[in-house]
């Protein structure tokens, strides 16, 4: 029997990261440039927003099995959609659901594949084990970084480099040849003292450049951890702003002069608002996007270094999604023709 959707996204979705939606959104705009139309797309996330998702899409809880498995049974394709599924830096939960979703979708008859990921940091063994497993049932694996392919290498699993697939979002976010006035920052939670350091150094670049200082989040989280830095009295942002949406972020980003920040998608917004950028490597993701596109990177030791204007990435996102759409384009066509 035929079956009605397509492609199934599985991915961190409707928990309010941004990040996590704007690849949701960059991999339904890649899905319809190749000819799978909305109504053939379904998103397990998580539950709160009816049946549609805010991309438009069939919406499926992705905590409840009877749910989940349904939709699986009636799609063609399980599509790991972007983001760092496969890592245990807070605990293994991450690893055992996508593990468990992809041995379901086997169950099912629905051909797993995983685009834009990226694998690692494990701290347990079995968390890498069931990323193993899970990317091993896969038909096929992009990966959005260097290290993620070591990882692939190290396990003898094929597979390729990608753009993050956000990029397919460039033409929505460039904000032009317009300046602001602002320095982003953007800290998030993380164990130690690097959100700390990091919110302290930024107050005081704005303070030497004489320009206003904009926190920037991309979760409640982030405004929780900038709400409570700013009450110690070393972080003075003139405002703490929770980007929901591509209209906010481009709103936002329209304000900025420069950009300092934790979080991968607030540099890779940066990188595609052309705004220049300082990024901190808090996880390996980050530190292989600032060198990939040519970042000054600070690790906490001295003062922030100031990101050189003048000095776009328009070309070279140009690129980067040229290359986002033929990779999805050619494995997405790969994969199908497996059902």
């Amino acid at each position: 029997m035929k079956r009605p959707i397509d492609v199934t996204l599985c991915g961190y979705y409707g928990f309010g990261n941004l990040g996590d939606e704007l690849l949701a959104e960059g991999l339904v705009s890649l899905l319809e440039k190749n000819g799978v139309s909305r109504d053939r797309i379904a998103i397990m996330k998580a539950p709160g927003a009816g049946e549609r998702s805010p991309h438009g899409v069939v919406a499926v809880d992705r905590w409840s099995p009877d749910q989940v498995f349904s939709a699986l049974r009636s799609s063609r394709t399980l599509l790991l959609g972007g983001g760092g599924l496969f890592q245990d830096s807070s605990s293994i939960r991450s690893c055992l659901y996508y593990w468990g979703v992809t041995k379901m979708a086997r169950a099912a008859g629905c051909v797993p594949w995983a685009f834009g990921q990226s694998i690692g940091p494990f701290r347990r063994t079995l968390a890498a084990a069931f990323a193993h497993n899970a990317l091993a049932s896969c038909a096929a694996r992009a990966v959005r970084d260097e290290g993620s392919m070591e990882w692939l290498a190290r396990w003898g699993l094929d597979g390729e480099m990608s753009p993050d697939p956000v990029m397919a979002l460039s033409g929505l976010l460039d904000k032009g040849n317009s300046e602001g006035e602002d320095l982003l920052v953007n800290v998030r939670p993380w164990p130690g003292s690097m959100t700390a350091e990091a919110a302290k150094a930024a107050d005081v670049l704005a303070g030497e450049m004489g320009i206003p200082l904009l926190a920037v989040a991309l979760s409640e989280d982030d405004v929780k951890v900038m709400k409570e830095l700013r009450g110690g009295g070393f972080f003075r942002p003139r405002d703490i702003t929770l980007v929901r949406s591509i209209d906010d972020a481009k709103s936002v980003w329209g304000s900025g002069r420069l950009a300092v920040g934790m979080r991968l998608h607030f540099c890779v917004i940066s990188v595609l608002a052309n705004t220049p950028c300082v990024a901190i490597p808090y996880d390996p993701k980050v530190s292989w996007f600032g060198e990939e596109w040519g970042l000054p990177l600070w690790d906490g030791d001295g003062p922030l270094p100031c990101p050189e204007t003048g000095k776009g990435h328009r070309e070279q996102v140009a690129k980067a999604s040229k290359v986002l759409e033929g990779s999805f384009g050619r494995i997405l066509g790969q994969v199908l023709t497996e059902v």
